[in-house]
């Protein structure tokens, strides 16, 4: 496929480079950044045992968990995944805690719905917050009831003893980039797919629906022509394929397959339908779509400045920590 049709690919690549410029990098980078070092400094900690109160008695989570909801919901797919694996090394979640917060800490962020989704997709913004409000009535309705089935041990706040290091922000920074790499990475590779399935979905309701799940872009372009708006709720909170192998090794370190993974996703666009149906029952909106994917992602032949700049400056910085590292081992 990718021989008989060289154009699609090389179109699908240029809008993959240019969403990760535009979109990906300025609204994703800091919040890795950010989230990696409230775990590495104690900082995620330190709030918890002030919250725990609240976290306990609500969610039955230990109060680190109050950070990771927050900035799953603010930071978009790959942020709340990380910080749960991380807490999960540090032995603050045990591994029950850390699969059950997958069902509600895997989230898209409001720059993403809103602005993408809302407002170059639909045309309009109010569609755009509905969205997004649906994701979040959606994942405190799922972490409420999911109390009920946790019989975990809480741990204890004087147990936990995490301190900042002196180089806790450097980490941060080199960890952020190369999770931000390879994010872009398989979002490009998940774009030089796009036309052709595209092309494919026109031939049946088969190729429609591997469309949608493929790739969350994508899918919500495409159900954004097809579908009721509603629907895009459980598109974003399924997430598509390209983030679930982005998720994978942090999946690895929680200690759970990519079959269970599916299965709370899989619950979450449940929850999510009809939560976002009567939303948008409540507040109804008028949409106007856009003609097709490519019009709003990338201009045809376009050159992308910010795009190139951030890739070759990730590029730059990870080999660089890569050689840091091996100056350490020798």
């Amino acid at each position: 496929m990718f021989f008989i049709n060289p154009s699609d690919v090389t179109d699908g690549v240029q809008s993959g480079l240019y969403l990760c410029g535009e979109t990906i990098i300025p609204s994703l980078f800091p919040f890795l950044v950010l989230s990696d070092f409230l775990i590495r400094s104690g900082t995620v900690n330190k709030i918890g045992c002030k919250l725990s109160f609240l976290t306990e008695k609500l969610l039955r989570l230990p109060g680190c968990s109050a950070c990771v909801i927050l900035m799953s919901l603010l930071g978009g797919f790959p942020v709340g995944a990380k910080m749960i694996s991380q807490l999960v090394e540090d032995h603050c979640l045990s591994n029950f805690q850390a699969k059950r917060m997958l069902l509600f800490c895997v989230n898209s962020g409001p720059a993403f719905i809103i602005g993408t989704v809302g407002t170059a997709m639909l045309s309009s913004k109010q569609c755009g917050i509905l969205l997004f409000v649906a994701q979040t009535v959606t994942a405190i309705i799922l972490a409420f009831f999911s109390r009920f089935f946790d019989k975990s041990q809480m741990i204890s706040c004087a147990k936990l003893n995490v301190s900042c290091k002196s180089d806790c922000i450097t980490d941060s920074v080199a960890s952020a980039t190369s999770a931000t790499l390879s994010i872009c990475a398989w979002l490009i590779l998940f774009s030089s797919m796009s036309k052709l399935l595209l092309r494919l979905a026109e031939r049946g309701s088969f190729f429609k629906l591997a469309l949608i799940l493929s790739e969350v872009t994508t899918g919500c372009a495409f159900a954004a022509n097809n579908l009721p708006v509603f629907m895009l709720t459980p598109i974003l909170c399924w997430a598509g394929l390209s983030v679930h192998l982005q998720l994978l090794p942090y999946l690895k370190k929680i200690n759970i397959s990519l079959r269970d993974f599916w299965l709370l996703r899989l619950i979450n666009c449940t929850v999510s339908m009809p939560v976002s149906w009567i939303l948008f029952n409540l507040f109804p909106c008028e949409i106007q779509v856009f003609s097709s994917f490519s019009d709003v992602i990338i201009k045809p032949y376009s050159v992308s400045v910010p795009a190139s700049v951030a890739m070759l400056l990730l590029g730059a910085f990870t080999i660089i920590d890569i050689n840091l590292a091996s100056v350490k081992k020798i």
